[in-house]
């Protein structure tokens, strides 16, 4: 077969296998791809240099699989004028960068690769590491992780509340792949089976474990045991959100949808990140405009309001003169009609290009257009820490891009009583973005054994409970719910013990490949 069919072949199984990400949920998509991916490395192995060989094709096979499942990116070029003809860097660029994570993992596994069964292990635990790697280093991206396969809420979700999403995506790319054994030649029947056999198993074992685990805890309920809390939503897309003019007809879009005292049961509000706009210094930002925040506590009441707003650190010695800008979420407390700021959380893992330009000073005098829209972007906060809520227990806000991060939920005695999610989906478009994000975000709950309440401007926005179910919800159209904050649990074994017992899993699925060999499979010829 020529070399370039062999790179669209491997491009389209790892197209296929995001199918089993969020909307779709297609885990066998998934399963099949990956069985692809090991045909290819057979074939690579007969090669003159088989790890540079392994690494081009899991580079092309990453490629596809990052570009359909992360090209909903090209939607934030279209909400910002003059972005438009970056599209095609920013929605090719991302999934490259992010295929060499894979190619690499390839590239290594030739170094243990196998002709029997015990491959499977071998790249299983390879594209764990990598996928440890893509979530960490150069400050991290751990989206669609093949754990995330599984839908938040469901019983094979669970078991990220024991070893987290990354064992989950061990596990996951374990029992997805050892079906490609079925495709050994000059083997048995029941040889090129029983991986696949002892997958399904496993897969069986950890569903009924899990489902066990759903059955005890009992049905959902909008009822609940806690606080009350309103997650509100008006719909806008980012475009019409930022169109000048309209700042107080979103305002008072959001001041509808939160209610007057006594026309809710909610006790606490939540409105999404950035929620306001606010054309700074043409516009005061919503923390330094009077009329705002007397709306706010007007409308507030004695209720308590967790939101998102643009945060700014001026000279000591010169107010006028702005330092730094931070994308933070605040508590504001209602008191007799009047709001006071509690405490406020900036946001820590700011999005690329989105929140902070790299090489800002370059990208400005090129006159390159850029989606962030304030200043010269955010400045990065401290890691997130619990903050009091008024009448409800202590509260952790993720603001967007940090709830896709596992572990940034302080542990011990300073855990938190539940998370605050605050979000702008509708830079995603209309594409699986918000629902994605959505998915990801839940898995924190299910980790954390914490309720979590999201407000995702754009997106999905729901009450959660601490096993990642949705309690309500209200689709990307917008709108407002709410219901009794669910209880939380104790803190899960991932929580006290999760690195640990996702290093013993990484570790064990490694050392399977030292079993005792079965039969050579002759494998594909590619």
């Amino acid at each position: 077969m020529p070399v370039w069919r062999i790179h669209v072949v491997a491009m389209a199984a790892g197209a296929l296998g995001a199918l089993a990400f969020a909307p779709f949920y297609a885990a066998p998509a998934l399963s099949i791809a990956l069985c692809v991916l090991v045909w290819l490395m057979d074939g690579a192995m007969r090669r003159h240099r088989p790890a540079r060989t392994a690494f081009a094709r899991g580079w092309s096979f990453a490629f596809g699989h990052f570009l359909s499942g992360t090209y909903w990116v090209g939607a934030a070029f279209t909400q910002v004028d003059g972005a438009l003809a970056l599209m095609p860097l920013g929605v090719l660029s991302l999934p490259a960068l992010l295929a060499l994570f894979w190619g690499a993992a390839c590239a290594f596994a030739t170094v243990l690769w196998t002709t029997d069964s015990r491959r499977i292990p071998v790249i299983a635990a390879s594209l764990s590491v990598a996928e440890l790697a893509r979530g960490h280093l150069f400050g991290g991206f751990p989206w669609n992780l093949a754990g995330y396969a599984w839908e938040a809420g469901t019983a094979i979700s669970q078991m990220a509340a024991f070893v987290g999403i990354y064992g989950l995506t061990a596990f996951t790319l374990l029992v997805a792949a050892a079906p490609a054994t079925f495709a050994d030649s000059h083997r048995g029947w029941g040889a090129r089976a029983a991986p696949a056999m002892i997958g399904a198993l496993l897969l069986g074992l950890v569903w009924g474990a899990g489902q066990q685990r759903l059955d005890a805890a009992g049905p959902v309920s909008p009822r609940g045991t806690g606080v009350v809390v309103r997650v509100v939503d008006p719909g806008y897309s980012q475009r019409d959100k930022w169109q000048e003019g309209r700042e107080w007809e979103v305002f008072s879009r959001y001041l509808e949808l939160t209610g007057r005292p006594g026309e809710t049961e909610a006790e606490i509000v939540l409105w999404p990140e950035g929620a306001v706009p606010a054309r700074y210094p043409v516009m005061p930002v919503l923390l330094e405009n009077p009329d705002m925040l007397e709306a706010i506590g007007a409308t507030l009441g004695d209720r308590v309001l967790i939101m998102g707003a643009t945060r700014l650190e001026r000279d000591e010695k010169e107010a006028s003169k702005v330092l730094r800008y931070y994308n933070s979420g605040f508590v504001l407390d209602g008191v007799d009609g009047e709001v006071n700021v509690m405490q406020w959380h900036d946001k820590n893992r700011l999005t690329p290009f989105g929140e902070f330009i790299p090489l800002f000073d370059l990208v400005s005098w090129l006159d390159i257009p850029t989606l962030q829209q304030i200043g010269a972007g955010f400045t990065p906060g401290d890691p997130p820490t619990r903050v009091v809520v008024p009448g409800a227990d202590t509260a952790l806000i993720l603001i967007c891009y940090e709830s896709i991060f596992p572990g940034l939920v302080p542990r011990g005695a300073d855990r938190p009583g539940w998370l605050a999610n605050i979000s702008i989906d509708a830079w995603y478009g209309d594409g699986a973005g918000p629902y994605q994000n959505d998915n990801q975000s839940r898995y924190r709950a299910i980790e954390e054994g914490l309720p979590m309440a999201r407000a995702a401007s754009g997106g999905i926005s729901s009450i959660t409970d601490a096993y990642g179910r949705k309690v309500v919800s209200v689709g990307r159209q917008g709108g407002a719910v709410e219901a009794a904050l669910p209880a939380a649990l104790p803190e899960t074994i991932n929580a006290r013990w999760g690195f640990w017992l996702t290093a013993a899993l990484f570790m064990l699925i490694a050392l399977l490949r030292f079993a005792p060999p079965g039969a050579p499979a002759r494998g594909f010829r590619s």
